[in-house]
């Protein structure tokens, strides 16, 4: 997409601009620390017993359908769910049972939870293949936290900026993992047409 241009959001996703204000991540959560490392965290928001998490905040129930796997986590329990208002919700997370009627749709690994009532059964094509897996959201040495666009995303000096920053209209790339702490190329909008080179405290899963 040429720089000028800005990315859909679903409703999901939008939401998570309210959620910036939670410092904490809001589900179960493991990782490292480091003074010179960025802190990895691997956030799923259900018990091995399929209940959520007792730390979540829940915003409330919708319900619909979902018929693909998620484009903004690669976790093979996400999906890209539709409300029955035509509303998208991505990701929303399965629990790892053998049957289940409800998923937890989350804007941000530190936001609130949605419950996603299922109205008929996620076609087992959807599901994610196994692959490597990619960063779905981190946060900047400054303190801004960019989360992975599921629509189109922006174009700066021929980088490709596949995450939007909150707060703000900032744009970032994909994070650089070769070296510790990874880092980004960020824009602080997508009108920029020169990039910034950042370190990257905290990256979610």
């Amino acid at each position: 997409m040429a720089a000028g241009q800005q990315s859909w959001r679903s409703a999901a996703t939008v939401a998570a601009l309210v959620a910036l204000g939670s410092t904490a991540p809001a589900a179960a959560a493991t990782g490292t620390t480091g003074t010179t490392r960025t802190k990895i965290e691997t956030i799923y928001p259900w018990t091995s017993t399929g209940r959520l998490e007792a730390a979540l905040k829940v915003a409330g129930t919708v319900k619909g359908t979902c018929w693909t796997s998620s484009i903004a986590v690669s976790s093979s329990d996400a999906y890209r769910c539709m409300t029955t208002e035509s509303l998208i919700y991505d990701p929303c997370f399965a629990p790892k049972t053998m049957t289940f009627t409800q998923l937890a749709c989350m804007a941000a690994p530190w936001g609130k939870v949605t419950r996603f009532d299922l109205t008929a059964p996620i076609p087992k094509a959807a599901k994610h293949p196994d692959g490597k897996p990619w960063v779905w959201a981190y946060e900047l040495g400054s303190g801004i936290r960019c989360i992975t666009a599921t629509g189109t995303g922006a174009v700066v000096d021929k980088i490709a900026l596949n995450y939007y920053c909150i707060p703000g209209a900032g744009w970032a790339s994909i994070p650089n993992q070769k070296a510790e702490p990874w880092t980004v190329r960020y824009a602080k909008s997508y009108q920029s047409k020169t990039l910034e080179t950042v370190k990257v405290t905290t990256g979610w899963y």
